[in-house]
């Protein structure tokens, strides 16, 4: 097998090759073995037989060097950004965080001892860059062939707890299976409470992976199985649906099916990372209003609530949660104005609630992964939605209407700006929704103004 560099990439590791051994190793071997190609947008590089002032020697002539891990033995380029240039290392935990690490840098490290600190076995090939030559000391391409994700070492993954979402996210990602050890390992590490002392911003990373995955809900299913699901997703299992709607039964069932068929689908949305979280979380507030016969009513609503208790500080960006809470609550909107053909009215307000959070189209995929996540699938009912939504659109636009009234006409007619001035603005906007013309919420505010 050959990688397929060129230009100021070979000029580079040719280079280095020149002085020491260099290795590519990590996920763009194992990826070329899965999948016969890489993207090369992650290559990591590990140096053999020569000091980190060395290796920094060498690729300074090639642009600036950056040692953004110089204790690790880590080395990055400016002109390559996407490259890692590493010394081989040993590392055993100090603490209970991540950063928590004594690591020891050995430039004549044992081959094999140096693959002994990475996770998976598939993630422990080397490529022997000089003489074109895969090493495999774990026999990860065995467990490639199976399908089996399995720690090498027993006292180096308890390490890391992280390893445990990455485990469900690489689940998800190849959809592969657990080596049984390995899942033992991972719930002992859970039951101890390892996974307390992870940031959010670490377990909001692997999640992103998980939930853009092939397959999201393997890794959530086994994340379920061995107790590692985030709050407030597990009480999803235990709350109950009408058997007539949701044959597959408790709303984690449900949840499991709609991310599946978000997963293919997502591309054809505006934010494919904020839809998928949306579908995790789109029943996210059924605990709290089901009744014992299985119905939810206000479960959009008290969604948000869920989100703005538990999830709201899991997210930096404001957009993102913009969009999940926006997505929580109008989820049902839809079908609901479908079923009731709702008039143009409902639609105006729908497309009010929505606007410059995301567009219609990405609320349409939802809705219609909602209908479809349950074991009662009546395709007839997306035909439904479809003719629907096509005969608004067509007639409607699908972009909320613009104000005819705006403040300067209120202050023309004699309004003073205060407290009400919103209020107004507001009654004027849903009356334009209701079909009155300009002339008319004229009419009607001058009445307002006259006490009438």
């Amino acid at each position: 097998m050959k990688f397929k560099f060129e230009g100021l990439e070979k000029q580079v590791l040719d280079s280095l090759s020149k002085k020491g051994r260099i290795y590519l190793v990590g996920g763009i071997v194992r990826d070329y073995l899965l999948y016969h190609q890489v993207d090369y947008h992650d290559v990591d590089v590990e140096i053999y037989d020569l000091e980190i002032e060395e290796i920094d020697a060498i690729l300074s002539k090639y642009g600036h060097v950056n040692r953004i891990g110089k204790s690790f033995g880590i080395l990055k380029l400016d002109t390559l950004p996407h490259f890692d240039f590493a010394m081989p290392r040993k590392e055993s935990k100090s603490g209970k965080t991540h950063r928590e690490f004594d690591v020891t840098v050995c430039k004549n490290l044992d081959l094999k001892e140096a693959c002994r600190r990475r996770d998976f076995t598939i993630n422990a090939f080397m490529y022997d860059y000089k003489n074109d030559q895969i090493l495999d000391f774990y026999n990860g391409k065995v467990d490639l062939q199976k399908g089996i994700l399995k720690m090498i070492d027993e006292k180096t993954f308890q390490e890391d707890p992280l390893r445990i979402l990455r485990l469900a996210q690489f689940m998800a990602r190849f959809e592969m299976k657990a080596d049984k050890k390995t899942k033992e390992v991972c719930q002992r590490m859970v039951q101890k409470g390892e996974l307390d002392y992870l940031s959010k911003e670490r377990v909001l990373q692997e999640y992103n992976k998980l939930l853009l995955s092939i397959h999201p809900s393997i890794g959530l299913k086994f994340l379920l199985e061995i107790g590692a699901i985030i709050e407030p997703l597990e009480t999803l299992v235990t709350c109950p649906q009408r058997l007539d709607f949701h044959p597959e039964g408790n709303v984690m069932n449900h949840t499991l099916l709609v991310v599946d068929l978000a997963a293919l689908c997502r591309q054809k949305t505006s934010w494919p990372l904020a839809f998928m979280w949306s579908a995790l979380l789109h029943d996210i507030g059924k605990p709290l209003v089901t009744t014992p016969e299985g119905k939810a009513p206000g479960h959009n609503e008290s969604g948000v609530q869920v989100f703005n208790q538990y999830f709201n500080h899991f997210f930096e960006n404001k957009k993102i949660k913009k969009y999940i809470k926006t997505m929580i609550y109008y989820h049902m909107h839809l079908m609901n104005m479908v079923r009731n053909q709702s008039k143009d009215y409902s639609y105006y307000k729908l497309l009010k609630g929505i606007e410059g959070i995301f567009p219609l189209e990405d609320l349409v995929c939802m809705s219609k992964c909602d209908k479809l996540g349950r074991l009662a699938n009546r395709p007839e009912t997306i035909s439904t939605l479809d003719a629907y939504v096509e005969e608004k659109v067509s007639r409607l636009g699908k972009h909320a209407l613009k104000p005819i009234i705006d403040g300067k006409i209120l202050i023309d007619l004699g309004f003073q700006p205060n407290d009400e001035f919103k209020e107004l603005l507001d009654w004027a906007y849903d009356l334009q929704m209701r079909d009155h013309d300009f002339e008319s919420i004229i009419k009607l505010l001058k009445g307002r103004q006259n006490g009438r």
